[in-house]
């Protein structure tokens, strides 16, 4: 896993979501503002996940199985996804929840209708229903692991502006892009 080009530099985060349903102009904030000397941040994280929300996303997928992520995401990136590439912000959240390569592909969506090119990748891992079945726990609603920040630093070496994962640590969605800018090793 490499570096970016000037690892001693800070690298400076935002997050624009501590749950689901925060504030929708919290993203928009962050790509906008600016610090005194008038340098952006470099990432936007987002925290969409607690248990309650994987609750909600998975009678969301009862209803509809290719739902199972944080929708307000979307609009989000619909309001500012044009202005954080341009200023070269990149994006790193859970808001996958249930369904990561569902919401990686509407994602792309947004972006194509937008006219952009934006690369896009997600984190898998987490789900772990499969596994619950087959022991013999029933029929939980669902049953995720808490992954780390690897799997997003390996999207942003991969070159992604816009990471989104299922179920990560809270840290995650800021420790990732940490260990890609400075190339902290596992």
């Amino acid at each position: 896993m490499s570096a970016t080009a000037s690892p001693a530099r800070d690298l400076l985060v935002g997050n624009c979501s501590g749950f689901y349903g925060d504030r929708l102009s919290a993203m928009r904030e962050l790509v906008e503002g600016a610090l005194e000397d008038g340098r952006p941040v470099d990432v936007i994280t987002g925290d969409y996940l607690a248990e309650l929300t994987m609750l909600i996303l998975g009678k969301d997928t009862m209803k509809d199985p290719s739902l199972g992520y944080a929708r307000t995401h979307l609009r989000q990136l619909e309001d500012c996804l044009g202005l954080a590439l341009e200023k070269g912000i990149r994006i790193a959240t859970n808001a996958g929840g249930l369904n990561p390569t569902g919401l990686a592909a509407k994602v792309r969506e947004v972006a194509s209708g937008l006219g952009l090119d934006v690369a896009v990748a997600h984190v898998e891992g987490d789900d772990l229903l499969a596994r619950a079945e087959k022991l013999g726990l029933g029929s939980p609603l669902t049953a995720n692991a808490y992954l780390g920040g690897w799997g997003i630093v390996e999207c942003l070496s991969a070159g992604a502006d816009v990471v989104v994962t299922g179920r990560v640590t809270d840290a995650s969605a800021i420790l990732g892009p940490a260990a890609y800018h400075f190339g902290w090793q596992r």
